[in-house]
Order: C-alpha cells, then structure tokens, then sequence
C-alpha cells in the first residue's frame, strides 16, 4: 500500500496551518472610523499632526532604525522615488540582483536609467557582493540590493563597495519588514531604504510604500519628489520640481498603524519557528536551511528559503518533490528566483524608446546569472510567512511532512 499522499496515501497536514493573511482587527477599525469621520482623506490636506500617513511614517522609521520616512503608492515607485531624489540620469547604470522581483530593475528603467543585473551568493541567495565589484563600470552609480525574501544581504560589503567607488545604494527591502541586520534594520543601512505594503508582504495595507533615510537633505528630496514638486514649509501652490503624485492615502496608513502594532511581536515569532523548523531540516537528509550569516541579528521573512538536494534526496528532482509536498499538504513554491533578466521585457527588448535607446543597455537575452538560475532549477524552495505564525506544532507538522516523503522517495518515479 503506498504511503505518500501523492500516490494515495493519507496527507500529514489536513488543516491550514499558521494564521490567514492578511490580519487585522479593531484598531484598524477605529482608524479608518477617524479617516472617515474627518472628511480628510489625502495627507495633503491634513495637519501633519493628526496625520495617519504623518504618524506612520515617523512610527515605521522608528522602528527600523531611520530617522526620516515618506510614504508613497507603492513599493515599485517606492524605488523610483529614492532614484529621482539620488539624482539618477538618463544612461546611469545601477547594478540590481538577479534574484528579486521584476520591479526592482524596471524602477530603474522607468527613470531611464539602466539595471546591470548580476548572480547571487549561493549561501544565501542575496545579491553577490564579488558579481557586483566585477559589474561596476565608468557608468555606474549606484546599487540596489535586495533583502532577498527578508534575508538581510551583506551590507558591510556592498556598502564598501559603494564608498570605494563613490556609488549610492538603495535598500530594496520590500521583504524585510523587521528583518535586522547587525542590530540595524534593514533599510537604514545605504542611502535610501523602499519598501512595500503590498497585500502579501509582512506589513500590508493591500498597497502601498515608504522609503526610510538618516540624511535630511535626501529626505526632503524625497518629499518633493513625491509631492509634485512641493518643497516643505513653502506656499501650496509654489512648484520646484517637476514630479509626481505618488502620496499615499490616509486609508492606507489608517490600516498599516494597525499592522504597527503586531509587527514586532510577528517577526519574532516568525524567526523563533524558522529557527526552529531550521535545527529539524538539519535531520533530514537531502533538505537544508540557509546558515545564517554572522550579520543577520533577525530574519523576518516575506517568504523563507530551505534548500532541496537531490542526489541526497535519493535522486528525484526538485519538481518532483514540491509535488509530492503539496500532496502532503504543505504548498512549496521557489519565490522571486527565476532570473529577472529572462523575462520577455527584457529579452524582447520591451522597454520603447521613451527610455534609453537600444544600443546603450545590454543584451539581456545573453546575460547568464547561473548561480540564481541552477538554485531556481534544482534547489530553492520557498514557504509563505503566514506559515510561520503558529507555533511549533506546525512546524513539527512540516518537518514530519518533509521526512515522510524522504522516508518513501522510492515511491517516486
């Protein structure tokens, strides 16, 4: 009689684990209440006091470790708004991982500035610190890092590399929501730090974003930039910069000062049970979690990463056992790790003239990231952070689901 639940056996987990997503309860219900008992819904038009976008702004930048915050539409123009306000010109170049979402390089080609996309650690899967060294050029001016799946990427070097050869660097932390690197949160570690408060990230009000910054003048740069062209303490109707409107909404903040509250006590509770499932994968030939890195003082995942092995794995693929996982009831997926720079936009050469000319990017469809593309194929695989908002007993549920199938990989054809 077979045992593995893809073959027909019984499933381990029968029930949903960790918490639905997203969470929210009477705080967000009282702020919303206040938005619409206002009749002011746009920052714009509200005293900075009573503000939601106000108070959320200067709450999260607390929390992270930054001194000034300004919250914008989303996490995508999140990044366009740090490039304008660092000063990006048509024909920059600034080096982007291969592993992240599209959006991280499409930023900068909506600002007509050219994404060099470079491999990943293999340890890790952050951005790689020697593939970034290797791709500066007389064009570049700058990197943004991903905070890959919440994983803090190697800051020390990436900003050594950046003051050696005068380059600014943007924090892509639109995982990282709580994640702390050497006891600094993600996102007051470069120049700018961007965020997103995208439905399925860590702290959501279904859209959204915020750059975070320790320097006043980028700060207020960022301001202008993201308020058509106002400069603070100026009249309302005195434009200096030609911008856009990219403010976020008083709803928006009314939702995410809730999400506030259970942040930290969330992403404690997330890095206890990784640790945790962490030491069982440890046990189980052919499965291993990614080493913490001496830097990373907490992991607070939008998704987390374990590694698959096959030739320990009794030599099923990695296809193949996400499959026979499913089956047992825990969804596997392999995250942002398809390389950004296979997609049609850039290998068709999608991007139009209104940006940089075809001539002056490179030819995506040519540019090998083989680190990011073998984990995609063979190793990585990804789990979604509600997952982890349990307790242990999930975890332990997990762990048994993922030693029953190494126990009878013979089953596999």
């Amino acid at each position: 009689m077979a045992k593995l639940a893809i073959n027909g056996g019984s499933k381990v987990i029968d029930s949903p684990l960790g918490k639905e997503w997203p969470l929210f309860g009477d705080t967000e219900r009282r702020n919303l209440n206040e938005v619409l008992e206002s009749g002011v819904w746009w920052r714009g038009g509200e005293n900075p006091e009573t503000s939601k976008v106000f108070q959320f702004e200067n709450a999260f930048a607390k929390f992270q470790n930054a001194k000034y915050g300004v919250a914008c539409t989303n996490g995508t123009q999140a990044i366009e708004l740090a490039l304008k306000a660092l000063g990006i010109k048509p024909g920059d170049e600034v080096i982007c991982p291969a592993a992240t979402f599209v959006a991280t390089a499409t930023a900068c080609i909506l600002v007509n500035a050219i994404p060099i996309i470079v491999d990943v650690d293999p340890g890790n899967y952050q951005i790689s610190p020697a593939a970034v060294e290797a791709a500066v050029g007389p064009r570049t001016v700058g990197i943004i890092p991903v905070h890959y799946g919440g994983y803090p990427a190697d800051m020390a070097a990436i900003n050594a590399i950046a003051e050696k050869n005068d380059l600014f660097v943007i924090e892509d932390s639109a995982h990282a929501h709580g994640s702390i690197w050497n006891d600094q949160g993600c996102g007051s570690i470069g120049d700018i730090g961007t965020f997103s408060t995208q439905m399925g990230k860590a702290l959501t009000a279904g859209e959204g974003g915020i750059c975070l910054t320790t320097d006043e003048e980028i700060a207020d740069k960022l301001f202008s930039f993201h308020h058509i062209g106002r400069f603070r303490d100026r009249p309302f109707y005195e434009h200096h910069l030609v911008a856009s409107n990219l403010r976020m909404t008083e709803w928006q903040a009314a939702v995410l000062l809730g999400g506030m509250e259970r942040l930290e006590e969330q992403a404690n509770t997330r890095d206890a049970n990784a640790k945790y499932l962490e030491a069982g994968l440890r046990e189980i030939d052919g499965v291993s979690p990614i080493e913490r890195d001496d830097w990373v003082t907490r992991w607070n995942f939008y998704f987390y990463h374990f590694k698959f092995n096959s030739e320990q794995f009794g030599g099923i693929s990695r296809a193949q056992f996400v499959s026979a996982l499913a089956a047992e009831g825990l969804g596997c997926g392999s995250g942002h790790l398809s390389p950004i720079q296979k997609n049609p936009l850039f290998t068709e050469r999608q991007w139009g003239p209104a940006c940089f000319g075809d001539n002056d990017a490179p030819d995506y469809a040519a540019v090998e990231t083989p680190e990011c593309q073998r984990i995609h194929d063979e190793e990585g695989c990804s789990l979604t952070h509600r997952l982890f908002l349990g307790d242990t007993s999930d975890m332990d549920l997990m762990l048994e689901a993922i030693a029953k199938v190494r126990d009878n990989v013979d089953e596999i054809e």
